[in-house]
């Protein structure tokens, strides 16, 4: 039967629709609304489009967009169009109808009956006439339909399929949809007249999301905070936004943040009323049973639902847009939203809690059967098969552990009940190695402590003899890590013989442990024969990691510290490219794996002002030395990346790297680490002449600093140490004396010891004590010595990283000796791009406008400072120091005349540019 041919009782035609005006009208603009420029303007500069699609899940910002785009045709003379649709626009008629009425305002296509005639009669008649009004269109005009999904008629939907037909060169029909209409958008693509918006495309950037957090709500957000909500919501517009509007009630905005899910009530309010209850029954319950799994394939899941449906229910969630992702080109593998997931997890618990064991387990024995032994351990669980899971666990373990995936092994065996580990105690050694790797120390010594062999474990049988060997290395590499270096050299030497040759991952562990510590107590000849040693030993190499590189890798340390950069360059250079893998089982100090050995070669980099390149090196290591790296890598990796920050001019980065440095050191309880934070900073004031700034950053690094007296430590701290800060700062004070005596004796030192990378960095500071003691013939001769030694190997940074009062001096040196350079040992060609490379001459010396810095703020000032850069009020920041709001004002006060502040922005301003607070 036509679609137009259903009349009345009486035979007549049916009354004709109402027009509800509220359908033609853009919705007004939320006033926290983001703008949208870059989609905006894709979606106004595709001239061979003649549909725009815009695709995706309710509250992914459809209908913002197209509100955005509707201002700019405006903007642009334009005319548009708007309708929105809704299921009652599945009676043609009354879709007709509408569009007749959003069509009003388009200029009368020639030919076509003029707008003040009277209506045709409806039906074909009317469908005709829209056809002609938008066929005719002589000027450029869009025509805007939301909520397209809702129609499903198929009436309806070849109408509209025809008014693309029709539509003329300047016109475009955009279209806002959750799922894919079927309006033949596969003969549209092919003739290059669609233009699609996915999803993917609709999510929030991060920069986005920090605009509507801050600057529409107004919410005082750390940079880590949003960055963590923007990662749990993924750049869904209304997840952040319902967030957002929690976070405005609430003062404990890190807590909320970390804890944020699908639980929370105001987007479960949403998911079940925009997204849940649209679906049928049996997709909702394919929806719960499944949301147990992280990843979605069609056997897995009917696996699980016990069903055969799984193909058509994930095409289905796939064309709806229901928060479904692909994870593979050909659609095999999926995954939900997380917190979709973590919402219908949550819905499954309270409504069938009986049912969620029992999906763990079926879904484990699926994994289990199919080789995926890593996700079937997370199945068991939360199934709370735990001597099953170890089971598994113990199968994977070796691979895992030579693979690094050390946080993977150590969030399993927290979730493990104690009496079942206990059972296997392999596995708890295997769990001390992950403990170790991730810096729960204590608790790695903790565990050992029932293996290690004493008096009660004489006559034990082989079994307890080989555990208890496997944990006096792991021990022996947790002395390397807690910078116990010498008494890590002497158990190591001693242990590494009873290592059975079917050891090879722990001989090569303990082997670059022992070198490690020899390197760090100078025993430079004994760590390459350790070293060539594991080499040879070493039969069948692991593919991701070939003991060659290792020992490149180690050998360039020894290298880099003799001075020797060149050679260094080379060997880190080889040891990265001998291993494409990802191997970071253990700390770079104990093998020298992917991310640790990028610190090591990062640093040469550095050195050799190649910061480009040791930049990208630092950014893909960051990661792991935060995770498990140990405190060479820590530091190396934390430091470089301020200074590289600094030299571009991100102050702000400068300070979060220190402070991550801190925090990580605190953590770990490694006091070398915290004391390498504190020494960047006075090193920072020093040359910035900030003084008293630098003397009080010394003083806690000082607190620290125990370490440096036993002269056994790391290469990240060869050259950053308390006693050349000090000296540093001493010189800058107008103290030189005392400096260079002290300088003399280090020198001496550092030369018996072989350390000539540090040797010149002490020589440059003598040059600058002899300078500052008007000994200029002197500073030059000095100078000259560093330059013999670090121009034939490329050390710029050593030189640079010391400021305005070397540059004025090799400024001088090239002036006075330049030109007999080749007699004098140095290479010209070093010292004229050294000067290239210095940067221009910044005014007066650190030392000259020392006296004219303001007075530092004290302590109680900074807290108050970081309260107000956070946007505290007074009366919350008076709580939280516990202070009256009358000394919170004396305060601030005091704040804005030493800053120069005239009002509390310009006060945090100030306090940022000035590195105060982050």
């Amino acid at each position: 039967m036509h679609p137009f041919a259903n009349l009345t009782e009486t035979g007549g035609p049916p009354p004709k629709p109402t027009v509800l005006a509220s359908k033609l009208a853009p919705p007004v603009p939320h006033p926290a609304t983001i703008g949208r420029p870059q989609l905006v303007a894709r979606m106004a500069q595709d001239r061979a489009a003649r549909v725009i699609l815009l695709r995706a899940a309710a509250g992914f910002g459809k209908t913002t967009l197209m509100q955005q785009y509707v201002a700019h045709c405006a903007a642009h003379q334009q005319a548009t169009t708007w309708l929105r649709l809704d299921a009652g626009d599945n009676d043609l008629e009354r879709l007709l109808v509408h569009l007749d009425a959003a069509l009003a305002g388009l200029a009368t296509p020639r030919g076509a009956r003029r707008r003040g005639a009277a209506a045709p009669a409806g039906g074909p008649r009317l469908a005709q006439r829209v056809l002609e009004q938008v066929g005719g269109a002589a000027q450029p005009f869009a025509l805007v339909l939301d909520d397209l999904e809702t129609l499903q008629s198929p009436p309806a939907l070849d109408f509209v399929q025809q008014l693309i037909e029709v539509m003329p060169p300047c016109g475009m029909l955009v279209i806002g949809s959750r799922t894919a209409p079927e309006i033949g958008l596969g003969r549209l693509r092919a003739r290059g007249q669609l233009l699609e918006i996915p999803p993917a495309a609709l999510h929030f950037s991060i920069d986005e999301a920090t605009e509507l957090l801050r600057g529409r709500c107004g919410l005082p957000l750390r940079d880590g905070d949003i960055a963590t909500l923007y990662r749990r919501t993924e750049g869904w517009a209304t997840a952040i936004y319902l967030a957002a509007l929690s976070l405005q009630q609430r003062s404990d905005h890190a807590a909320f943040v970390a804890t944020f899910s699908g639980t929370h009530l105001e987007l479960g309010e949403f998911l079940t009323e925009d997204l849940l209850a649209r679906q049928s029954d049996a997709c909702r319950a394919f929806l719960l049973e499944t949301s147990v799994l992280g990843q979605l394939n069609v056997p897995l899941c009917n696996a699980l639902t016990g069903r055969g449906d799984a193909r058509e229910m994930l095409n289905h969630l796939e064309r709806a847009n229901l928060l479904l992702f692909p994870l593979d080109a050909e659609r095999t593998w999926y995954r939900y939203h997380r917190l979709f997931a973590s919402f219908l997890q949550h819905r499954l618990a309270a409504q069938a809690p009986e049912r969620v064991a029992p999906l763990h387990l079926a879904a484990a024995h699926w994994y289990l059967e199919h080789g995926y032994p890593i996700p079937a351990v997370d199945h068991l669980l939360q199934a709370g098969r735990h001597d099953e899971a170890l089971d598994a666990i113990a199968s994977q373990s070796d691979a895992l552990l030579g693979s690094g995936r050390v946080r993977l092994l150590l969030r399993w065996f927290d979730q493990v009940r104690p009496e079942a580990l206990a059972r296997q105690p392999a596995l708890a050694l295997t769990r001390a190695w992950a403990l170790l790797l991730n810096r729960r120390h204590a608790e790695a010594m903790a565990t050992l402590a029932s293996f290690l062999p004493g008096p009660e474990h004489a006559g034990n049988d082989g079994e307890r003899a080989r555990l208890a060997v496997e944990a006096q290395t792991i021990r022996c590499v947790l002395l390397a890590m807690t910078d116990q270096v010498e008494a890590c050299r002497d158990a190591a030497g001693a242990h590494l013989h009873r290592l059975a040759p079917d050891e090879p991952f722990q001989y090569r562990i303990l082997a670059n442990s022992l070198a490690y510590a020899l390197i760090c107590t100078h025993r430079y000849d004994e760590a390459r024969s350790v070293l060539s040693r594991a080499t040879l030993r070493a039969q069948q190499p692991q593919p991701a990691q070939s003991p060659g590189s290792l020992s490149d890798t180690l050998e360039g340390v020894i290298d880099l510290v003799q001075g020797r950069l060149g050679n260094a360059l080379a060997r880190l250079r080889a040891a990265s490219g001998n291993h494409p893998g990802s191997w970071n089982a253990a700390p770079e100090v104990v093998a020298g794996n992917r991310p640790g050995g990028d610190v090591f070669w990062a640093l040469a980099l550095f050195e050799h002002d190649a910061r480009d390149e040791a930049g990208r090196l630092l950014a893909n290591a960051l990661p792991y030395s935060k995770g498990n790296g140990p405190p060479d890598a820590v530091i190396a990796c934390h430091v470089l990346s301020a200074r590289l920050a600094l030299a571009r001019g991100d102050r702000g980065q400068w300070l979060q790297r220190l402070a991550e440095l801190e925090q990580l050191g605190q953590q770990s309880g490694t006091a070398r680490i915290v004391c390498s934070a504190w020494l960047e900073r006075a090193r920072v004031a020093t040359l910035e002449g900030k003084l008293e700034s630098a003397a009080q950053a010394l003083q806690a690094a000082e607190l620290y600093g125990g370490w440096e007296a036993l002269d056994a430590t790391g290469h990240a701290n060869d050259i950053d140490r308390p006693s050349l800060a000090r000296c540093r700062l001493d010189i800058a004070r107008g103290n030189a004396a005392q400096a260079l005596s002290d300088l003399d004796a280090a020198v001496g030192a550092a030369q018996a010891r072989q350390r000539y990378w540090r040797v010149l960095r002490l020589r440059i500071l003598r040059a600058t004590a002899l300078d500052r003691l008007q000994q200029r013939e002197a500073a030059l001769l000095e100078l000259t010595e560093a330059l013999r030694l670090a121009s034939h190997e490329g050390f710029y940074r050593t030189f640079l990283e010391e400021g305005e009062p070397v540059a004025v001096l090799l400024h001088a040196w090239a002036e006075a000796n330049l030109a007999q350079a080749a007699a004098l040992g140095v290479a010209a060609p070093f010292v004229a791009d050294l000067l290239e490379r210095l940067p221009a001459a910044s005014g007066p010396s650190p030392v000259s406008v020392a006296s004219n810095q303001p007075d530092p703020l004290t302590g109680r000032e900074l807290e108050v400072l970081h309260m107000l850069s956070a946007g505290y009020r007074n009366r919350v920041i008076a709580q939280k120091l516990f202070l009256s709001e009358l000394t919170v004002k004396s305060h601030l006060r005091r704040i804005h005349a030493k800053l120069g502040a005239q009002s509390r922005t310009e006060a945090v301003a100030l306090g940022r540019a000035r590195g105060l607070i982050p």
